[in-house]
């Protein structure tokens, strides 16, 4: 056993309906998840899921690590690999099932998140007992237009079906994930709770004093749906390929995580600040109550936990938004008078992010 070994199977074990693994690469996340739901179709009738975001991940990703991961299976195992076949469809418009077949039948399903609508119907005809979700954060950080809500879509799709003995089928959902962004949606559960930054801080201090023990966390939310976080970010071990191809990164550019700001303090109580107005879906708060030195942030309106009065000032883009706005004092104001101004605040370090959903809307503002 290597000192980086991390007990997956243990991890597995916990009954969190959602869990959400965030490694370094070379952590055995992916292989040893894989690993698992070939012992699933091979000792159960049961069906599974692997999402990527694009289709062409299955073709250049997906296939490849499976045709390896199935090789290895059947060695250990004493299988015959005859019995397992890949099948990836070639283009975003074929609608042949994709995925591993055992015995000539599709049991571990391939989906890609932007084009699953193409698979409805057979994906209607299936019970998925887990759904595993591969780089559940993107390397580049950039989280597609309505990825949430896509997923979202695609689980109502995948699960809510009754068992031959009429129960309903309980499915788990698995996100494998680096540490490429603490902002991300599949966090919303434990940034929401205020403990994140905290479990990142623990998870840092743990890497820094070579302890691999990783960080464990469970919590229920406003569902009462239990989720897991499982974070270790002590290095993988070391490739030599992927060493010499890494890229330098720019020291003068920013991540757009140093933009966030927890709006919890370290003792989990809510930090004060005042509304100053709104805008879309969101809240433009001033944090504190600074005479020199303000810092405001965006804030998603799901996250403030004060009276809001009809009156608030509300600044709309056009004449749609103030119609269906219900705050009375609506004010048109011109994107492109009012984004360069809060650009130059976030340069100057004056303006933040509370949440995810306020920095990727503010970041397609910015592109668009």
């Amino acid at each position: 056993m290597t000192k980086n070994y991390i007990d997956w199977p243990e991890i597995y074990k916990k009954p969190a309906l959602f869990h959400v693994y965030i490694t370094e690469r070379g952590r055995g996340k992916s292989d040893t998840k894989g690993w698992k739901l070939l012992e699933i179709i091979t000792t159960t009738s049961n069906n599974v899921a692997w999402i990527r975001r694009r289709w062409h991940d299955s073709l250049v990703a997906t296939k490849p690590f499976f045709q390896g991961l199935i090789y290895d299976f059947c060695e250990e195992k004493k299988l015959d690999k005859s019995q397992f076949e890949i099948m990836v469809n070639e283009n975003q418009f074929d609608t042949k099932e994709q995925g591993v077949f055992y015995r000539g039948k599709i049991r571990i399903q391939f989906i890609d998140l932007f084009s699953f609508e193409r698979l409805k119907s057979a994906i209607a005809r299936t019970t998925f007992q887990e759904i595993v979700f591969e780089e559940a954060i993107p390397i580049d950080q950039e989280f597609l237009p309505g990825e949430q809500f896509k997923f979202r879509d695609l689980v109502k799709s995948l699960k809510g079906r009754m068992g031959k003995d009429k129960k309903p089928i309980e499915t788990k959902i698995t996100y494998l994930a680096n540490p490429n962004s603490w902002s991300a949606w599949i966090l919303s559960v434990f940034e929401e709770s205020g403990q994140l930054f905290n479990l990142k801080k623990q998870a840092e201090d743990k890497k820094e004093n070579n302890d691999n023990s990783g960080i464990l966390e469970t919590m229920k939310d406003e569902k009462d749906v239990e989720w897991l976080l499982y974070l270790n970010l002590i290095e993988g071990e070391e490739d030599p390929h992927y060493s010499s191809l890494e890229e330098k990164l720019n020291p003068f550019l920013q991540n757009w995580d140093d933009f966030m700001i927890p709006i919890y303090t370290s003792k989990q109580t809510l930090k004060k600040y005042q509304i100053k107005h709104a805008i879309q879906d969101f809240f433009f708060i001033e944090l504190g109550e600074r005479e020199k030195n303000k810092k405001y942030a965006l804030m998603h309106f799901t996250r403030n936990k004060k009276e809001v009065d009809n009156s608030l000032v509300n600044f709309c883009f056009n004449w749609e938004e103030q119609a269906k706005s219900k705050l009375k004092n609506c004010v048109i104001r011109e994107k492109k008078a009012l984004i360069p101004k809060w650009i130059l605040m976030l340069k100057e370090q004056m303006l933040f992010f509370t949440d995810y959903r306020s920095r990727d809307w503010f970041l397609e503002q910015i592109k668009g």
